[in-house]
């Protein structure tokens, strides 16, 4: 017979089996490292969470921060617009004639504001070609008046734009039976035929023209300006042979129609087809968007656009001497200009000219700790005084 203490310790304990105290001091020893461990990990994701929660906490306040200095930045910049409105109504009383001369144009480089720094400056908007002069609307469709008829359309161009009232082009569109011919005016000639007239407009030859020797100046293709009148024209049907209509944009993707209205901004050139951003980039800055018939500034037109008003041609080069050179108060009058420029200019265009400005560009640009502020002001200047007829905040284009 077995003796029992041969089952008092059993290799395998199980359920109710008595564990040898070295196995118990094992298995409590193996609880508190397990135990450590868990209050480390909890410690742990708590020293993670509290980071994270204290990093947000700072992007939060650094984020608050620069949109405080950003508004701050907007509100200097639309102050500096009430500074500009005064300063061109107070030109307006003391003068008639507006050069590169006058305070409007020499606002300071760099105005210390608290905080930062505000700056700012006025360009003359009559000074380049009006791309919307290309078309001339029937008598009668045209109001003097840049806020008669809003327009609906925005500007194409990228950029958020708030908008006070918007420049002044009015539908060309009405109807008149006083329409003027096609052809620049010529003595009356029994054995000529009229040319036919239409009721919404025709185009502006002598200004096509000026258009088509700038676009040369400039070493682009001088067809552009078919295409170019095509865009503002109310008709559907392209100028030969290099015009362009609807049927040439809605093959595009994405697909688009032709305004057939004036221009609204200079960026709406990035839709005309043949404009590609090299293209785009040389002639914007010799080109605006004003109502059609807004008159030309001798005084303070740039070199390639006053030469591109002669037919005879002219040499860019002397006309940028000679305004390095013009007189301290400007021209008094066109033919002072066009005599000290020797210019011959077709007598349509010529009528096109003048020496005063009503349409203003204001570029203002604030900077206030970590917060920067871009405006881009559109000033009308008239007999009531001056308004904003376009705001836009961020890029021009």
């Amino acid at each position: 017979m077995k003796s029992l203490g041969c089952f008092l310790w059993p290799a395998d304990p199980g359920v109710g089996s008595v564990v040898p105290p070295s196995n118990r001091v094992a298995r409590t020893g193996h609880q508190a490292g397990v135990a450590l461990i868990t209050v480390l990990l909890i410690v742990f994701l708590a020293s993670v969470t509290a980071t994270s929660l204290a990093t947000l906490q700072q992007l939060a306040i650094r984020r608050s921060t620069v949109l405080q200095h950003q508004q701050q930045a907007r509100l200097y910049t639309l102050g500096l617009e009430q500074w500009a409105m005064v300063i061109l109504a107070r030109d307006r009383q003391e003068n008639k004639i507006d050069h590169p001369n006058e305070t409007w144009a020499k606002l300071p480089l760099v105005l210390p504001v608290e905080g930062g720094e505000l700056s700012g400056r006025i360009s003359d908007l009559q000074g380049c070609f009006n791309l919307n002069n290309l078309w001339q609307p029937a008598s009668g469709g045209q109001s003097s008046d840049p806020d008669a008829n809003d327009r609906k359309r925005p500007a194409d161009g990228g950029e958020e734009q708030e908008t006070e009232s918007q420049t002044a082009t009015e539908d060309p569109a009405a109807e008149s039976s006083s329409a003027k011919p096609k052809s620049p005016v010529e003595p009356k000639s029994p054995a000529k035929p009229k040319q036919p007239q239409s009721k919404q407009g025709q185009i502006d030859q002598p200004q096509m023209k000026a258009l088509q020797r700038l676009l040369e100046s400039l070493e682009l293709k001088p067809e552009l300006a078919q295409a170019i009148v095509d865009w503002i024209d109310p008709d559907r049907d392209p100028l030969f042979p290099n015009g362009a209509e609807d049927s040439d944009y809605t093959v595009l993707n994405p697909a688009y129609l032709a305004a057939n209205q004036p221009f609204t901004s200079v960026s709406e050139l990035r839709l005309v087809k043949g404009v590609d951003r090299e293209t785009y980039d040389k002639l914007a800055p010799y080109v605006c968007a004003l109502p059609p018939g807004t008159a030309l500034n001798v005084n303070t037109a740039l070199a390639p656009v006053l030469a591109a008003l002669s037919d005879e041609g002219a040499d860019v080069t002397e006309l940028k001497r000679l305004l390095e050179t013009r007189p301290d108060e400007g021209y008094d009058k066109v033919d002072d200009f066009l005599n000290a420029a020797n210019l011959t200019v077709n007598a349509e265009l010529k009528a096109q000219l003048g020496v005063a400005s009503q349409y203003f560009l204001l570029r203002a640009e604030a900077r206030v700790g970590d917060g920067r502020a871009m405006l881009y002001s559109m000033l009308f200047r008239d007999e009531k005084g001056v308004r904003v007829l376009r705001r836009g905040f961020g890029n021009q284009d």
